[in-house]
């Protein structure tokens, strides 16, 4: 079985733009627990943005920090627009509207997807409603220039 955990890429690579701490990240104690954090040289922890208010924070449990270190789980990280894309996705398409969170996971889903066989099977974690995100992924779509 192949784990893939998605963070919050955000607006792009560039420190302060996005969540992403197991990509971008170095290990460092946060809340006092040893776990990948985005952080300056003196150990502060860096600005982070994400659509998602839920994953928009500047570490990670050690749980996570260990799957990493130990090659169990693949990190990769969507964007804002990736997430927005998928938000509308699973909503047009199968009437599900997920958190913005899940969104995130929903891209990560879909372009692995393509690249398995027809008979690959892919679970998602859906991990929280949509409908208190509703107003806010309306508004970035908007913001972005879409037809809502």
């Amino acid at each position: 079985m192949r784990l893939v955990g998605v963070e919050a890429g955000g607006r792009g690579n560039a420190a302060g733009q996005h969540a992403a701490p197991l990509s971008f990240g170095s290990p460092g104690v946060l809340h006092g627990s040893l776990c990948y954090v985005l952080q300056d040289a003196a150990g502060q922890t860096a600005d982070v943005h994400s659509c998602s208010a839920g994953l928009d924070y500047p570490g990670v449990g050690p749980e996570h920090s260990f799957w990493k270190d130990s090659g169990r789980v693949e990190y990769v990280a969507a964007t804002d627009d990736e997430a927005l894309d998928a938000f509308r996705l699973l909503a047009e398409q199968e009437g599900i509207i997920p958190a913005l969170e899940t969104a995130h996971a929903v891209h990560a889903a879909v372009r692995l997807a393509g690249t398995l066989p027809r008979s690959a099977a892919v679970v998602i974690n859906v991990s929280g409603r949509g409908d208190k995100d509703v107003n806010e992924a309306i508004r970035l779509l908007q913001a972005r220039g879409d037809r809502v």
